[in-house]
């Protein structure tokens, strides 16, 4: 479409009050018009006898590892993906159990899921044989051993198989696995009396026995390889031996992360990738030659992928291993940037390792510290139930390792190579983004990071050791970083009196690699010696001795007593997607643990709204200590739209449950600002004013316009807009200042101009002269496009003719025919927005956007389905979906 100037008497797209905006010279219609746990009276708990502790774990499982995914399906399925942090919970059932006097103990709830606790020593330690202790999701012991008897036991990032352990409460230490060794004879000759230890005392065992660790472990020293590589979209050499068997001792454990896999285009929507078991296949055959090793995990996202290698005969220390991804491009979950990673413990340390792919271009580095906060955030590792996620930091050691992106500032591309080639590294390191963003303390936070003793590994001429010599000519930098933190160290530090923590991590040697040529980045690793705890069996059976009895004199002779900073939470003004945090502090006031938990009202199913998030729903505060427990309000794109009406408001009381205590009441408030993001288009096309100047009776009216009964509510109406002013704002601001901006549609913006965005369009009205301003940048505007869309309640195509659409979607005629009995608003949106979609593959050169390009970012949000779906079906329907949309981008547009 040519650009031109609309005729001043023509009839414009949106009408406000009674003048008539001028829709810019582009105008493609402008010729158309729980029960409250009650208080029970709390009685004295009689003494139970004293068992023998169970034995520390000395066979791990060989079960399959778990992957936790926030879009709920195996991977990324091929919608676009919603990587909500959702939790959960399974299912408890408390019951109050009688010991033998009839007295209810205050320790005992049961719950749906093997113990900590649920094993017994037969004492022949050289000839155990532990059998998995079966719940309703896991594979038998005997399938376990089946799939993992390869020499590499690769396990998909889609593994339903549930681990029947469980994690650390607090700081994600190892733990017992669950094992039955049946012929134990204990204190009364049954094993009952080791079930007896199940639900609550299993929980605070844990604590216990987390906290002296120090008592029963010692250090063992390991080797671990640290390495990173952009490989740039090529395909594998024949051998990686330079890189990953550069030391001459083997390593125990290699993490190995992968960038940019595979550059298509349509690469950050679709998972599958034939590249990934290209470059998994010759990653193993090029490990160390002196030992034997399998695969402990894979977990790709898009380009990025991360490979955990350990020597076989760690196989069976290795447990709770877990994956998760995060995207942190467009809409905050497509897979172009973002970080995979995986925990797992090695006999009682935990590891986790994050490999990242950050923002690019030299001048994005606020956008590179956006990246890194929203994995930070985002990345979760739940346990085998579903409950309890770890962050990324709940962990003994962290290692960070990817093209991390930043770059030299401050420095021309010829000075840099200059000091480059008289070893002036010094310079260099003064303007390294990264270092100066870590000296100003605004990521990696307490993270470190080996001397930098090596060239620059980005930019060269793939295949040489030539800086770059294309048109760009990009100045050379340190994108690919290996880093590392130990968090142990950093909170023991913290406390007062606490003996000193001696580092886990001592780096050997951080280098480059330049004989492997193929990609324009040059693989970097980090080779380091790890001391490893590990658990002595004799120690810990005496400190779980001491521990026991401990807990058995607590029970008897105290009461739990609690009390809260706070019993009111204040949110103030929440806006959509802007999250607010607030906080209340728990002091254990009483002489024994404190066990807590947030249980749902009578009928209520969940504890909370959906709307909140809770940071620890349930756990211990020990005597004396506080706990601050954060609420999150975040009102997204599923929530949004209820709030905006006043049919749901933000208040909600908690019901906070002291196991063997009282429970207390904890009242939430906070005020909605209405947005146009959440808002159906039928409320929207009839809002001649800002959102927030719109009565809230008069939402509520609007929003009960069903798709049937919307063109009968049109005719009944003479001032609607054809479109929401709102979205011909901004489609009015991308046409003449954004069609040809690099990366259009591919590249995110930043969470402030998001936010800057939105303001402006739910106070103010567009002009009705001029051009029409947008704060922020233009990616910035272009992805508050797609949230619109992804937020509103009924798609531009209305759930109900999603299935017809796909029946229709390779014949352009009938779904013309099809499309024409939608409700007028919805036919007004479709065109307005494929007109101006058409418009994007003319500057196909500048701004990199095919039209199947555009038809794959567009299709999930204009055509989706009322419930998500995943798997091959989800594959199938999106692959339709895109061949609809993209019919209507390669035609001319005739009004429906």
């Amino acid at each position: 479409m040519d650009t031109k100037t609309t005729s001043s008497d023509s009839v414009n797209l949106i009408e406000l009050s009674d003048s008539q905006i001028n829709l810019s010279e582009f105008d493609p219609l402008t010729s158309s018009s729980v029960t409250p746990a009650l208080n029970e009276k709390q009685q004295p708990v009689v003494r139970r006898p004293s068992r023998p502790p169970p034995p520390p774990p000395n066979h791990a499982s060989n079960v399959k590892t778990r992957s936790s995914t926030t879009s709920g399906g195996a991977g990324l399925t091929s919608d676009l993906i919603s990587l909500q942090l959702d939790k959960h919970d399974t299912e408890i059932n408390a019951k109050q159990t009688l010991n033998k006097s009839g007295v209810p103990s205050l320790f005992t709830l049961e719950r749906n899921r093997p113990s900590f606790v649920s094993y017994v020593n037969d004492g022949e330690a050289a000839d155990m044989h532990p059998t998995i202790i079966k719940s309703s999701s896991s594979s038998s012991a005997q399938e376990m051993k089946s799939q993992s008897s390869s020499f590499v036991s690769y396990v998909p990032d889609d593994s339903s198989a549930k681990l029947s352990r469980t994690q650390s409460l607090s700081t994600g230490l190892s733990q017992a696995d669950h094992m039955d060794f049946a012929s134990f004879e204990g204190a009364t000759g049954q094993n009952a009396v080791t079930s007896k230890l199940l639900g609550q005392r299993e929980e605070l065992m844990q604590l216990f026995m987390t906290k002296r660790q120090d008592d029963y472990t010692s250090r063992k020293p390991f080797r671990l390889f640290a390495g990173t590589w952009n490989v740039n979209g090529q395909y594998p050499p024949d051998s990686l031996i330079e890189w990953t068997a550069y030391d001459k001792d083997p390593p125990d454990i290699y993490v190995i992360g992968f960038q940019e896999l595979d550059l298509s285009k349509e690469a950050f929507v679709f998972a599958e990738s034939s590249r990934e078991d290209e470059w998994r296949k010759i990653a193993e055959v090029s490990l160390h030659p002196k030992a034997e090793y399998y695969l402990v995990k894979l977990v790709r996202l898009v380009g990025m992928m991360l490979l955990v290698f350990a020597m076989k005969r760690h196989q069976n220390h290795i447990t709770e291993v877990m994956s998760h991804h995060v995207g942190t491009g467009l809409l905050g979950k497509m897979g172009n940037k973002g970080g995979v990673g995986v925990r797992f413990n090695i006999h009682s340390s935990s590891i986790c390792v994050v490999n990242s792919h950050l923002a690019a271009h030299a001048e994005e580095v606020q956008r590179r510290n956006q990246d890194y906060a929203d994995i930070c955030a985002r990345m979760r590792f739940s346990d085998a139930y579903g409950q309890s996620p770890r962050t990324i930091f709940q962990h003994d050691v962290v290692v960070w390792l990817g093209d991390l992106n930043y770059r030299i500032e401050k420095m021309l591309p010829d000075m840099v190579k200059e000091c480059i080639d008289v070893g002036n590294y010094k310079l260099l390191k003064e303007n390294d983004q990264l270092l100066c963003q870590l000296r100003e303390g605004n990521v990696f936070k307490n993270f470190e990071e080996g001397e930098i003793k090596f060239r620059p590994t980005y930019k060269y001429n793939p295949g040489t050791d030539v800086w770059d010599t294309s048109e760009k000519c990009r100045a050379p930098a340190w994108c690919d970083r290996v880093l590392w933190k130990e968090t142990a160290v950093l909170s023991r530090s913290t406390i007062k009196n606490s003996k000193k923590v001696p580092k886990t991590m001592t780096l050997k040697e951080y280098r480059s690699h330049g004989a492997l040529k193929i990609s324009d980045h040059k693989p970097v690793s980090a080779s380091f010696g790890m001391d490893v705890k590990v658990i002595n069996k004799e120690k810990y059976r005496v400190v779980y001795e001491e521990e026991i009895r401990r807990l058995d004199k607590m029970e008897n002779d105290y009461l739990p007593s609690m009390t809260l900073s706070s019993h009111t939470v204040e949110f103030g003004d929440v806006m959509f997607q802007q999250a607010v945090l607030q906080s209340v502090e728990l002091h254990n006031t009483g002489q024994v643990p404190c066990h807590f938990e947030f249980i749902g009202k009578f009928g209520d199913n969940t504890y909370c709204k959906p709307w909140l998030t809770i940071s620890k729903p349930k756990g211990f505060v020990m005597p004396d200590e506080k706990l601050a427990i954060e609420f999150e309000v975040y009102v997204n794109r599923i929530t949004a739209s209820s709030l905006n009406i006043g049919s749901e408001k933000l208040e909600d009381i908690l019901i906070l449950h002291l196991v063997g205590g009282k429970d207390f009441f904890i009242t939430l408030n906070g005020k909605y600002i209405a947005s146009c993001f959440g808002s159906s288009l039928e409320a929207l096309c009839r809002m001649k004013d800002p959102i927030q100047q719109v009565d809230q009776k008069l939402l509520l009216k609007w929003s009960k316009i069903s798709v049937q009964d919307a063109n009968d509510s049109e005719s009944s109406d003479e001032h609607t807009l054809q479109v929401p002013k709102e979205l011909w704002w901004i489609l009015d601001y991308l046409y003449h200042h954004a069609r040809s901006q690099p990366d259009l549609f591919q590249q995110p913006g930043l969470h402030h101009e998001l936010q800057e965005i939105q303001k402006c369009l739910d106070s103010q009205v567009p002009v009705t002269k001029g051009l029409n301003s947008l704060p922020g940048s233009s990616h910035s505007s272009a992805e508050a496009l797609l949230v619109f869309l992804e937020a509103l309640p009924e798609p531009v195509i209305p759930f109900c003719y999603y299935q017809q659409c796909l029946d229709v979607h390779s014949n352009l005629q009938h779904s013309k025919e099809l499309l024409k009995t939608m409700p007028v608003h919805h036919r007004n949106v479709f065109n307005y927005l494929i007109a101006f979609l058409q418009e994007l593959p003319k500057y196909e050169d500048k701004n990199g956007l095919s039209v199947h390009l555009i038809a794959t970012i567009f299709a999930g949000l204009i055509l989706r389905p009322q419930q998500r779906k995943s798997g091959i079906e989800a594959r199938i329907e999106r692959e339709k979906s895109i061949v609809f949309v993209e019919r209507y981008l390669m035609n001319n547009l005739e009004e429906l």
